[in-house]
């Protein structure tokens, strides 16, 4: 089962909105090698970005140092379109609303959430939940995301209901600890959230922890004072540094620094199989390089239906500078 809770941002733009069998490309087909997403990247650091579940129009959240010359970083909203043309084929990621202008007041909103969030330290690792057909009776919008104002990095939330104010930024109190806490994700039933820390020793590992989420109530999930009781993924955690787990139905796509890889960060992928995660497999040379590639994420853009979206951010060279943004398809 599909949820409409949506992790985050993007519009499928058709230029002609017709099904004619007559158009030379009635299917999209994503990239094999990630292609620079340029409207979003500047010369200096832009990463940890949050995406949708579906292929439809939500906002880009992603982290960036562009706003104070490459000092500490923010989270920055921008629309996006995925925009296909079935005349010419040609597949293309857009800074911009395109024909979906009345979504603009709905999610303009999210310029309130950052502004929430954005401290004089660190934010990272942004997390979007949307509520576009009441999957939450307590909010429409919430916001997850890391900051280190407090000296290690906390994971905290913002959210909104009906109206376009947003609530002061609250932590996730359970999931935080005296160490480096960042990118929550949900499962796909929301029966868990799967962040990293450095709460065990001195690399990052993946850690777990049952929530009860009751099926509409995700503030309710956020702000429990209950008991939790948290524990690392010994499948997906390494003696290495194991990062930013992000799932996308049974997938949950991770970097690493593990050995066999590329070097440097690489992006490996888990399966979810028999109740358990199974062995993470690196997405090999084609996506990964010698340098850092860090925070995928996955979603369905409903362009190829063979493959699903990921987007990441690299240092590697050829970029405009820093970390930059990518996009390719994988094998769904």
């Amino acid at each position: 089962m599909r949820y409409s809770i949506i992790i985050l941002p993007l519009m499928v733009v058709f230029l002609s909105s017709c099904p004619w069998s007559g158009y030379e490309y009635n299917e999209g087909t994503l990239p094999g090698s990630p292609v620079n997403l340029e409207a979003f990247n500047t010369e200096y650091d832009d990463y940890n970005m949050s995406s949708p579940i579906f292929g439809d129009m939500v906002p880009f959240c992603f982290s960036t140092n562009r706003h104070s010359l490459g000092e500490e970083f923010n989270i920055r909203y921008d629309p996006m379109s995925v925009v296909f043309s079935r005349t010419t084929g040609e597949l293309t990621l857009e800074n911009e609303y395109g024909p979906w202008n009345s979504l603009v007041e709905e999610f303009g909103v999210l310029l309130n959430a950052v502004k929430k969030v954005n401290t004089t330290g660190n934010e990272l690792g942004p997390c979007l939940l949307y509520s576009r057909e009441a999957d939450f009776a307590d909010a429409q919008f919430v916001l997850m995301y890391a900051s280190d104002l407090g000296g290690d990095f906390d994971i905290g939330y913002t959210f909104n209901s009906s109206t376009s104010d947003f609530s002061d930024s609250q932590p996730v109190a359970f999931l935080n600890s005296g160490f480096n806490d960042l990118y929550p994700s949900f499962n796909s039933d929301f029966s868990k959230i799967y962040f990293c820390s450095d709460r065990e020793g001195e690399v990052f590992n993946i850690f777990k922890v049952d929530v009860e989420y009751s099926g509409d109530s995700i503030i309710g999930v956020l702000s429990s004072t209950g008991d939790h009781v948290i524990e690392i993924d010994a499948v997906l955690s390494s003696e290495y540094d194991d990062k930013c787990p992000y799932i996308f139905e049974n997938t949950l796509v991770f970097t690493s620094n593990r050995p066999g890889g590329s070097g440097g960060f690489d992006l490996y992928y888990s399966k979810f199989e028999g109740g358990q995660w199974g062995t993470p497999v690196n997405f090999g040379a084609v996506i990964n390089t010698a340098f850092d590639e860090y925070r995928p994420i996955l979603f369905e853009e409903d362009v190829d239906n063979d493959r699903d979206m990921m987007i990441f951010s690299s240092n590697r060279s050829g970029g405009k500078g820093g970390f930059d943004l990518y996009f390719v398809g994988v094998i769904n």
